[in-house]
């Protein structure tokens, strides 16, 4: 003890209780303490000095112990110690609470398929229960050996309704094809209006270019007609 008193070395310690010898930058202490405080950090991007300060608010330590700095934050000798213990019980909360709610959702679905088997025993055991009750009862016999004649009366039943779906496509497979044919000889006879039309209005093309040359020709008449008129209107 003399020894280290000399030295400086008790000294140092003590100097080193009054001051902040532990020391954070708030990315990493954001990144790692986070987890005290999260519904103190509000969703989205947050700086991390206020982060950091939310989060310390968020923990109520004493302001005594850490000083913030303009990019770290101070922290007074064993503090930090503190911080992990306190870190350390939250890791473990989250993870019993994990934990808890993984047996909770096995022992759930364990719970529910439990349940569809007893449904279905109760089902098995009312139907072997009725079948017991029913399988010496008379009527029940009489409807064993009445049911097959039912079925076959069902399946005439079908085989009518079928005929009659296959008559009534048949009758409307006739009518279409009937409506087809109409159709095509109603377009085979406006095809040859449209070619008679076309032959018609050819000739008529032809008849006006011949009444067109018949028109110079006269005209042509009646320029040489009235020369000759004024020739011999001058002689």
């Amino acid at each position: 003890m003399h020894q280290l008193t000399c030295n400086g070395v008790l000294e140092g310690i003590r100097i080193c209780r009054k001051g902040f010898p532990n020391r954070l930058p708030y990315p990493d202490f954001k990144q790692r303490y986070a987890i005290l405080a999260p519904t103190a950090i509000p969703k989205g991007f947050v700086d991390a000095k206020a982060a950091t300060e939310k989060v310390m608010k968020a923990i109520e330590m004493p302001e005594d112990n850490y000083r913030i700095g303009a990019t770290k934050i101070f922290f007074r000798a064993g503090q930090l110690g503190v911080l992990e213990e306190m870190r350390e019980e939250r890791l473990s909360k989250i993870i019993t609470w994990l934990q808890s709610w993984v047996r909770w959702y096995f022992v759930k679905k364990d719970f529910k398929r439990l349940q569809e088997q007893r449904i279905a025993l109760l089902v098995i055991q009312r139907n072997l229960r009725k079948f017991l009750t029913l399988r010496n009862w008379l009527w029940w016999k009489l409807y064993s050996k009445v049911k097959p004649m039912l079925s076959m009366a069902r399946v005439e039943d079908e085989m009518k309704e079928l005929e009659e779906k296959l008559k009534k496509a048949s009758e409307d497979l006739e009518k279409e094809s009937k409506l087809r044919k109409e159709l095509e000889a109603t377009n085979v006879k406006l095809l040859k209006e449209k070619n008679d039309l076309f032959l018609s209005l050819e000739a008529e093309r032809g008849g006006s270019g011949d009444l067109e040359e018949k028109l110079q020709r006269t005209i042509a008449q009646k320029a040489d007609l009235e020369g000759q008129l004024s020739v011999s209107t001058l002689l």
